[in-house]
């Protein structure tokens, strides 16, 4: 195991160097959005939380959503992987998490000051203390295969199908993790806002 994560070290930090770099642009580019779309949204999302007890929606068709969405995710990465070419796309997508996180986080903080934050740990972290390892983990993996099979057809290493089959097996535990995050992005993150929003 340390083995595993040694060979991979490098790629772990440069997976997460390019999530950091994403959140940082998102919570920079709250700043400069303009001011009337910025006004727009935060008029939108008051309203929004004025009416969120009141809120009805279906919790199978969230549910469902959201895991499609992920282990759509999870595919795209699993291919991109093995595509060797179109491996770079991988990190825009783990740019593009962070970018999205980033920018959620930094629109609360900066509209509601400390009751953002305290509505970003309701509603944002919970499920993100799953989903976001688990994308860079898909990340990593996804480069090293790569990195793998570039090697192979230059003949600097060896590759089989047992490596393959690992691969996908890792990705489908990792489909597996993502389906808790969405299980708690619908179950659990939307009761501890409704309790937040009595209290602020």
């Amino acid at each position: 195991m340390n083995k595993y994560f040694y060979d991979r070290l490098p790629l772990f930090v440069f997976v997460i160097i390019i999530f950091v770099s994403g959140i940082s642009f998102g919570a920079i580019a709250v700043k400069t959005v303009d001011y009337s779309i910025r006004e727009n949204v935060f008029v939108y999302f008051n309203d929004f939380m004025k009416g969120y007890d009141e809120l009805n929606y279906s919790s199978s068709t969230l549910v469902s959503e959201s895991i499609k969405f992920n282990l759509l995710n999870i595919v795209i990465i699993w291919v991109l992987g093995i595509s060797v070419f179109l491996m770079p796309l991988i990190t825009v997508l783990v740019f593009f998490k962070g970018f999205v996180l980033g920018f959620t986080v930094g629109f609360l903080v900066n509209e509601y000051s400390l009751h953002g934050i305290i509505m970003a740990i309701a509603a944002v972290f919970p499920q993100n203390l799953i989903i976001i390892p688990a994308y860079i983990l898909a990340a990593v993996m996804a480069i090293y295969l790569s990195v793998r099979i570039f090697k192979y057809y230059r003949g600097l290493e060896g590759l089989n199908g047992e490596d393959l089959l690992t691969y996908t097996l890792e990705m489908g535990l990792l489909a597996l993790l993502l389906v808790g995050g969405s299980i708690i992005e619908t179950f659990i993150s939307p009761y501890l806002m409704k309790i937040i929003l009595h209290f602020i």
